[in-house]
Order: C-alpha cells, then structure tokens, then sequence
C-alpha cells in the first residue's frame, strides 16, 4: 500500500472514529482500514489511535497525523481538480448522492442517458437520507427539502410544488375539506426528516418548516398524523392511496393519480406556503471539474423536460387552480408548437 493512500484512509478514520465507519465511507474492507493504521504505527513508531470494541480514539499524535492527512487529501484533491479543467472532454468518476425519491424520479430513469453521453465518465450512486457532499465519498448531492445557511455551494435546480392531496376512498369515506377549518377533524402527514444525530455522514445544515397553506393574505397552520412519520415520499403517497391519510406530495409525482381519478386534490384555491427546492450541493472546490459541470446541466435539462412533458396535463386538469409543477421553470404551454 501507497503511503499516500494509508494518508487518506487515516484521514477517514480520524474524521469517522472507527474503522468500519471508515471502511464504509470509502467502500474498502475493515480489514484493508485497519492494515493501513497499523502500517502508519509500523513507520513512525507510534501508537496513532487506541482501539475499543466499537470505536477508536486519536492519540495525542495521532491528531496531529490526522490533520496533516487532512491538508495531503485536499491538495490532492486540489490537484485532480486543477489538472481536470485542461481536458477536452469530461472524465473520471463521479460520485452521486440523493435520497429514494430523487433517485426514482430524476436520476435513475435518465442514467442511461448520461452514460451514454459522457462514456469517459464512471458513476457512482448512494442513495440516502441527509447526505453530503465529502472529500473521496461524494463530489454531489441532489436534496429536495429546505436548507439553511451553509458552507456548501447549492446550486438550486428548480422550486418542486406541492400539493395536499388525498384518495378517492379516502373523500368518499371522510368528506371532502372545503375549507382549512374542516382539517381539524382529518390525518394529515407533516413535513418531517429524521433525528440528524442518527445519519451518517453528518448532520446536512437543513430546517423544517411547519406545514402551512395560504390564500392571499391568509394563513394556516395545519394539524399533522403523528401515527406515521417518514422520509420517503413513495411510502407517504402509498399510505395516501390506500385510504388512510391526507399528505402533501410533490406535484408531478401526484399527478398521474390525479389524471387517473385516483387521487383527489384538497383545497385546491390555497398554495402549501414554502415549497421545498431542488438542490445540488457540492463542495467550492469542485465547482469547476468539467464532469460535476456537465452533470448539473444535464440534471437541469431533465427536470426543463419533465415540465414539457407535463405541465400540460395540470393545466388541462385544474385550469382554474393554477399547478405549476416547477415553479422557476420557465414554461409556457400556450407559447409552445
């Protein structure tokens, strides 16, 4: 093994505190983490870190040993990202984050594609609640929701739309809300995320908002089921389907219900308040490799695409109830041949 590779993984196992948090994070074997703390030890003739059943600690030089690996990881890092931006063409791999609903909506269906157009450059997909962008683990993350301030570069992609919407045996067995005052007596799914403490690779720097809805001037806060809680959009709307609950879910991924009779859209003349954003976040330094570049814009271009597609049919279905699925996308259907 490479010193320059014992380097970056120590660094790894500085950053997560135990060797199979490291392991994981770089996609190498315990035993692999391990030989390379252990060949450091060997060179330098000390002991770097004291070893427990479940974690690790730094001794006292083995901090002083993790940062240095720190600074050799990021000129290194500087390195492959300065020397990238003199190819003609995009190249290397490129490591993806996104959570489930990302991935099922955005990334997995136009793979094919991209690969297809950029045959230099490798992918590699971790799908994930909260993730971020880090050194050797992810070079992107695409994350729908709210962010807070951050150190990270977001490129916002697009505003995503939601909308309240509830099952045809739902409305038949419960009524139809025809104000916000008739939600007192319904379940309706909150915005939630998980406890931040529990995700690894860390704590993304998001917030929740409460789930509010609005006309003009007024405002709602609006009661939420607190039987069912999760992260995963496709799980909320499964539970919408069979009956059970009133969610809000993101506009193009109801509207197939929508179109079909399935689903029913609730209080249809007021907007959820703040809508979550599609995000691509990335560390500043790799803002200018040609391969995270030509991904964004390609990522741009799918979701430019998804509204062509259908727009249309929300604006067929709720003429008067404007659906604007990407509200910063701008389309215009009656300007379109």
């Amino acid at each position: 093994m490479e010193k320059s590779d014992a380097f970056k993984i120590f660094a790894m196992v500085g950053d997560r505190g135990s060797i199979s948090g490291a392991a994981r994070a770089l996609g190498e074997s315990k035993v692999t983490v391990s030989r390379a703390v252990s060949r450091l030890e060997s060179l330098y003739n000390v002991r770097l870190v004291e070893r427990t059943t479940r974690r690790i600690t730094l001794t006292e030089v083995g901090s002083v040993l993790h940062a240095r690996c720190i600074r050799i990881r990021e000129e290194m890092e500087d390195a492959d990202a300065e020397i990238a931006t003199y190819r003609s063409s995009p190249a290397g791999i490129l490591r993806i984050g996104c959570t489930s609903d990302v991935a099922k909506t955005l990334l997995t269906p136009n793979l094919p594609e991209f690969l297809a157009n950029y045959p230099e450059i490798d992918v590699r997909v971790r799908v994930g609640e909260r993730l971020l962008p880090e050194s050797n683990i992810l070079d992107v993350v695409l994350h729908c929701g709210w962010l807070s301030d951050s150190r990270l570069t977001a490129r916002k992609i697009a505003e995503v739309k939601n909308i309240l919407v509830a099952s045809r045996e739902y409305v038949q067995a419960n009524g139809i809300p025809t104000s916000p005052d008739d939600l007192e007596d319904h379940a309706i799914i909150g915005n939630f995320y998980l406890d931040a403490a529990a995700i690894e690779p860390g704590p993304l720097p998001a917030y929740v908002p409460r789930l509010e809805i609005s006309r003009g001037q007024e405002r709602f806060t609006l009661p939420t089921y607190r039987r069912f809680l999760s992260t995963d959009h496709s799980q909320i709307l499964e539970l919408v389907k069979h009956g059970r609950v009133i969610a809000p879910i993101t506009g193009i991924w109801a509207l197939p219900g929508l179109l079909s009779g399935e689903l029913v859209r609730i209080l249809p003349d007021y907007e959820i308040s703040e809508s979550p954003q599609l995000y691509a976040l990335y560390l500043d330094r790799l803002a200018s490799i040609p391969k995270l570049k030509v991904f964004l814009d390609f990522i741009e271009e799918v979701v430019k695409r998804l509204t062509k597609e259908w727009q249309p049919q929300a604006d067929k279905l709720f003429p008067k109830q404007n659906l604007v699925l990407f509200p910063s996308i701008n389309f215009h259907t009656r300007n379109d041949s």
